[in-house]
C-alpha cells in the first residue's frame, strides 16, 4: 500500500495548530481577571523587646508603589497599619505594638501598594514580650560580702564594694542607683555603672543607711528598662579602728591647757568641768596641771586641804550607731579616792551620789585605778553622749589621766 507523505505532513500541521489554540484558550481562562502581581517585600524584619509591648523594625520595600504595611499577630485577629514614608532600603521602619500580655508572639508583615495588591508575608517569630514575671526574677546587684566597704578614718571617704558582673547579651544591667544621707542630712544618689564595682562617697553621714536598686534590659537593644521592685539595704557603713580625732577634742597625750594662766594649775581645753574641781590657785585652776606635760588632774585643795567632792570633767559628742570602746589611761594617783569613768547618754554626767545606769562605767578607787580601762558601749542609732570623770577625793590625794582613745569596733 502506498502512503501519501504529503498528505500526512499537512494532517500533523493541522493537529498542532488546533492544540495550541486550545492551550491559549485555557490560559486566557486562568488569567481572566488579569495577571497576578505581588508588591515588593520588606527586608531584615526584627524586633526589640519591651514591657508589655514590642518594637518591630524592618527595612522598607524599594517598590515605589508601596503605600503602607499591614502588621498581623494573634493569628491575624489583631493588626495595625503603618504608612510607607520611604522606599529607601537603607532606611528603617519602626513601629510600637502596645497593650500586649507577657509571653511570646509571632508577627507577619505585608506590603500593600496603591492598587491594593498585597505582598508575600514576612514573619517575625518568637517575639518575647516582658512583664511582671520577668520583673519578679531580677535582683539588685550583689555586694562583696567579705569586704562590703572601706572607710578612710582620717577623711571619712567611703568606698562601697560590689561584685563584678559579666557583661553579656542576655539580661543586661544598665545601672545601680545608690541612695545615702550626706553630712548635711540630705538624701543623695550616685550611680554604679555596670562595668564598675566600687562607688566612692565623699560626704557620707555615718550612722545612716545606704540602699541600692538595680535596673536591667531583658536583652541588649530592648526598648524598656526594668527596675527591681524594692531597694536593698547595704551593710551598715562604719569606721573601724581609732576614731578619736574625729569626735574627741584635746584627747590627751598630752592634754592641752585651756586657760591663760602660767602656773601649774589650769583648766583643760575643750573639756567642760564643774566648779568643784576649781580648788587650786584661789579657785582659778583645777582639772588640769602641767604634770606629765599636761594631764587631767584632780587634787585635794592645796594638797593638804579638802578633797574634791563630785568633781566632773567631761566632753559631749554625737556618735553614729555602732559599737565602741573608750580607752582611758591613768597617769598617776595617790591617797584615798573614788573615780568613776563614765559614758552617759545626753549632755552631762550624773552626780556621784546618783550614778544610775549609764551606757558604760568603770568604778575605780586607790586599789584599781591604775593603768588603762576600756568602756564598751553600743548605740542603735545616732546618739549624743557625754564621756568623762566623776571624782571624790580625800585630803592629800591626787589623780591624773594621760589621755583617752575612742575606737569603733
Amino acid at each position: 500500500m502506498k502512503i501519501n507523505i504529503k498528505n500526512i505532513t499537512w494532517l500533523l500541521l493541522l493537529l498542532a495548530v488546533w492544540g495550541c489554540s486550545k492551550k491559549n484558550e485555557n490560559y486566557k481562562e486562568l488569567i481572566k481577571g488579569g495577571e497576578i502581581y505581588y508588591p515588593g517585600v520588606i527586608a531584615n524584619a526584627n524586633y526589640r523587646a519591651g514591657k508589655l509591648r514590642t518594637q518591630l523594625v524592618w527595612n522598607p520595600s524599594p517598590d515605589p508603589k508601596i503605600v503602607k504595611y499591614k502588621v498581623y499577630w494573634n493569628n491575624k485577629q489583631d493588626s495595625l497599619i503603618v504608612n510607607a514614608t520611604s522606599h529607601d532600603p537603607l532606611d528603617t521602619v519602626k513601629v510600637i505594638v502596645s497593650n500586649l500580655t507577657e509571653g511570646t508572639y509571632n508577627f507577619s508583615i505585608n506590603s500593600v501598594d496603591s492598587d491594593g495588591h498585597i505582598s508575600i508575608s514576612k514573619t517575625i517569630n518568637g517575639v518575647r514580650v516582658y512583664g511582671a514575671i520577668y520583673a519578679g526574677g531580677i535582683f539588685n546587684r550583689g555586694y562583696n560580702a567579705d569586704n562590703p566597704f572601706t572607710v578612710d578614718i582620717a577623711t571619712g571617704v567611703v568606698k562601697l564594694n560590689f561584685n563584678q558582673i559579666t557583661l553579656d547579651s542576655v539580661t543586661v544591667n544598665t545601672k545601680t542607683v545608690i541612695t545615702y544621707i550626706d553630712n548635711a542630712g540630705k538624701t543623695q544618689t550616685t550611680l554604679l555603672k555596670p562595668a564598675d564595682s566600687i562607688v566612692t562617697i565623699n560626704d557620707f553621714k555615718f550612722g545612716t543607711d545606704v540602699t541600692y536598686q538595680s535596673s536591667y534590659l531583658p536583652f541588649r537593644g530592648a526598648i524598656d528598662t526594668f527596675t527591681v521592685a524594692a531597694p536593698t539595704l547595704f551593710p551598715r557603713v562604719r569606721r573601724i579602728g581609732d576614731i578619736t580625732s574625729l569626735y574627741i577634742k584635746n584627747a590627751g597625750y598630752p592634754f592641752q591647757r585651756g586657760d591663760n594662766g602660767t602656773n601649774k594649775w589650769g583648766t583643760p581645753k575643750d573639756w567642760q568641768y564643774n566648779n568643784n574641781v576649781l580648788n587650786q590657785d584661789g579657785g582659778k585652776g583645777g582639772g588640769w596641771s602641767w604634770d606629765n606635760n599636761g594631764c587631767i588632774h584632780f587634787e585635794s585643795k592645796d594638797w593638804g586641804g579638802d578633797g574634791v567632792n563630785n568633781g566632773k570633767v567631761y566632753q559631749t559628742v554625737t556618735l553614729p550607731a555602732g559599737t565602741y570602746a573608750l580607752d582611758i589611761e591613768t597617769a598617776g594617783y595617790g591617797g584615798t579616792l573614788t573615780a568613776n569613768e563614765i559614758v552617759a547618754v545626753g549632755n552631762s554626767l550624773p552626780d556621784i551620789t546618783n550614778l544610775g545606769s549609764p551606757l558604760a562605767i568603770y568604778k575605780g578607787d586607790q586599789n584599781n585605778i591604775g593603768g588603762t580601762h576600756t568602756l564598751n558601749f553600743t548605740l542603735s542609732l545616732t546618739t549624743t553622749v557625754t564621756i568623762g570623770w566623776v571624782v571624790n577625793t580625800q585630803s592629800y590625794t591626787y589623780l591624773q589621766f594621760k589621755g583617752v582613745k575612742l575606737r569603733s569596733l
